[in-house]
């Protein structure tokens, strides 16, 4: 529903925030095709069968073919034979998704741009068979393998394996000789490389990676002053799984890692809340009628001062929390601290006077927990940016270049658009890195 109120507030002055069918019939009439097909989407998630949600969707996903497929053709037209393919395999990932066959002009149109796609990728494929970079081929077919499918162009690729594996052989033997003992990284890719094009190698048992680290090794300090309550305790206990599992999940932690990493968590929280009682008054006139002393016989109207008193609980609320962490990752010294601190005055009372303007007050006290999970939740974010930040000051500065591709992988890893990541890459196999990690999970 988050997704559909977004949407609600984007469009509002088109459609308003009517119902989610409505607005997607709107939203059709209007020719934003992709739109209302989101909105029937949300429609059916409530409702699995509402038919008119069905019709709509299938409407609007057939409209998005008719016109997907006209931009293939101007595409074409226009002489970019390369975006109309990559657009037209787009459209056929759809379809398969959706579930959706083309019909009548819809499919003759399709028809007539994959009889086009299809002589252009027999081509392409010619060409990238002769070159001297195999994974270009590879990543050819990865792109367009709906495409290629569809046009049963499989078995006439067949015929480019066996030169294209020969090529990958001698890929694959230059980074086996290259691989040695300390270069894990590359040791990793050149077995998975050599394996995916079915040329299993025998690569000695590795060692232990002297630069990662196999555990971490947490000691919290906490001091915790709380006036009743464990929760927020718990939160800092929380906190040091959290820290953990941060670096187990960064690229410093390795099953083969040789250290150990130190990390010291030190915590103060404090949380007082005192209550006092006090008794207040709020003074009023009222009319009175009296006896005249001057005439018994008569009456007088006189004003008379009175006090109306309720008793009161005022808090005094005392709210404090510092925290730090430290360490020494890579002979660099990491540090971080957050503090929060705050004195809050509340009351409460049940009085209910409203001709003197009063009424029941209820306390209103500190949300410690969404303050304390704040400043811990902003020291994780930054504990995390640090491991990142050093990975690539080890890595991606200065050593880059060393170790033929060892750090080039390991700044890849969180750095892909690196420069000297992806002219490695292009130097080696002729694809960027994130070209070569959708073929090999990098």
């Amino acid at each position: 529903m988050k997704k559909a109120l977004a949407l609600c507030v984007f469009t509002v002055a088109l459609v308003g925030c009517k119902s989610l069918v409505e607005k997607g019939h709107n939203l059709f009439q209007a020719g934003m095709y992709t739109q209302s097909a989101e909105y029937y989407e949300q429609a059916l998630v409530e409702d699995p069968h509402n038919i008119e949600a069905q019709k709509g969707l299938a409407q609007a996903r057939n409209k998005i073919l008719d016109k997907g497929l006209i931009d293939v053709r101007m595409l074409r037209l226009g002489g970019n034979q390369t975006g109309a393919t990559l657009k037209l395999e787009s459209l056929l990932r759809n379809q398969v998704d959706w579930q959706v066959e083309p019909f009548g002009p819809i499919a003759n149109t399709q028809s007539e741009e994959l009889a086009y796609a299809a002589q252009w990728l027999q081509q392409q494929a010619k060409l990238l068979s002769q070159s001297r970079f195999p994974d270009k081929f590879r990543y050819f077919e990865h792109s367009y393998s709906f495409l290629i499918s569809n046009a049963q162009l499989g078995s006439q690729f067949v015929e480019y394996r066996i030169p294209l594996q020969n090529k990958a052989q001698m890929q694959c033997q230059q980074m086996m000789s290259q691989a040695t003992e300390q270069r894990f990284f590359l040791r990793q890719f050149a077995e998975k490389y050599c394996m995916s094009w079915s040329l299993p190698q025998a690569f000695k048992s590795t060692g232990k990676d002297p630069t990662r680290y196999s555990s971490i090794s947490l000691s919290p300090d906490f001091t915790v002053r709380l006036h009743q309550t464990s929760r927020q305790a718990n939160a800092l206990n929380t906190a040091s799984l959290a820290f953990k599992q941060i670096f187990r999940e960064s690229l410093w932690y390795s099953p083969i890692g040789q250290q150990t990493f130190d990390l010291a968590f030190q915590a103060k929280l404090e949380h007082s809340r005192q209550a006092k009682l006090v008794n207040r008054q709020k003074h009023y006139t009222t009319v009175e009628e009296r006896i005249n002393p001057q005439d018994p016989k008569k009456t007088l109207d006189v004003e008379v001062k009175q006090a109306y008193s309720y008793p009161v609980t005022e808090f005094t609320e005392q709210f404090s929390i510092d925290a730090i962490y430290n360490g020494t990752l890579a002979s660099q010294s990491i540090e971080f601290k957050v503090d929060d601190s705050q004195v809050h005055y509340t009351q409460s009372h049940h009085a209910d006077f409203p001709q003197l303007g009063i009424s029941p007050v209820q306390a209103t006290f500190l949300d410690v927990e969404t303050r304390l999970d704040k400043q811990l939740t902003t020291l994780q974010t930054h504990f995390k940016t640090q491991l990142d930040r050093i990975w690539i000051e080890t890595h991606c500065n200065g050593l880059i270049g060393a170790q033929y591709g060892e750090y080039i992988l390991r700044c890849g890893k969180i750095a892909p658009q690196n420069e000297f990541v992806n002219s490695w890459f292009k130097k080696q196999f002729g694809l960027a890195y994130h070209e070569m990690a959708a073929l090999y999970a990098l």
